[in-house]
């Protein structure tokens, strides 16, 4: 095994930032703050722990912040379960190829391990991910490195070996201060992203095999 594979979920496996986006604005609504889609899309890509706290300062809620997650608790599980959800074109197509040449994926994901689970069973591509990796079970979200240096260790391959594919700026920083290559999605409906950071970028997973194969035939 030369070579393994960490994906994002929120906006690159699945398009459900937009969903993440009606939650928070629902959220900080319940709180009496007039939210919109301007207020929620800098904290693209946190994981709870790291994005309430913020919201709370910087708006001045007079919620805690476990009211705050035990709300977007709420109101995710709520939209989630109404939602129609699939993976974004493409994405099935990858995990066949990958899966073809051999290459373990994993899920390195801000959600949490149950809407991981359930957005996996929901596009029937769960056969795909040989490990999850959830920002409950790092101690520092994105865009530290933690996620994605667990990512590595349990595919069993130096960050080096390992690609990250993400959406958001966040997202691409915690996979370079890991040391993983990192391919930049721009998914149309993630607003205002930075891709300077990444070292691929792609608008569809089509062009994702080319540039896997090329790294693959450097690292053989």
């Amino acid at each position: 095994m030369t070579l393994a594979i960490a994906f994002d979920m929120d906006g690159v496996i699945i398009d459900s930032q937009p969903l993440h986006y009606e939650i928070d604005i629902a959220v900080l609504k319940a709180c009496g703050h007039h939210a919109t889609l301007e207020t929620v899309t800098p904290y693209t890509g946190q994981s709870n722990p790291d994005r309430w706290p913020k919201y709370k300062q910087s708006l001045a809620l007079t919620q805690s912040v476990d009211e705050l997650i035990d709300l977007q608790t709420r109101f995710q599980t709520e939209i989630f379960t109404n939602a129609t959800l699939a993976p974004i074109d493409g994405i099935p197509a990858l995990l066949q190829f990958l899966n073809s040449q051999n290459i373990p994926c994993a899920v390195a994901s801000s959600s949490s391990h149950e809407l991981i689970n359930l957005v996996l069973t929901r596009c029937e591509i769960g056969q795909y991910f040989t490990h999850l990796v959830s920002g409950e079970d790092v101690k520092a979200g994105k865009p530290a490195p933690d996620i994605y240096l667990k990512a590595a260790k349990i595919l069993g391959l130096p960050p080096e070996k390992c690609i990250a594919i993400e959406d958001s700026p966040i997202g691409i920083l915690s996979a370079k201060n890991a040391g993983l290559t990192c391919i930049g999605y721009k998914n149309p409906s993630t607003h205002g992203q930075d891709f300077t950071h990444a070292d691929h970028v792609i608008s569809h997973y089509d062009q994702c095999h080319e540039i896997i194969t090329q790294i693959l035939r450097k690292t053989t």
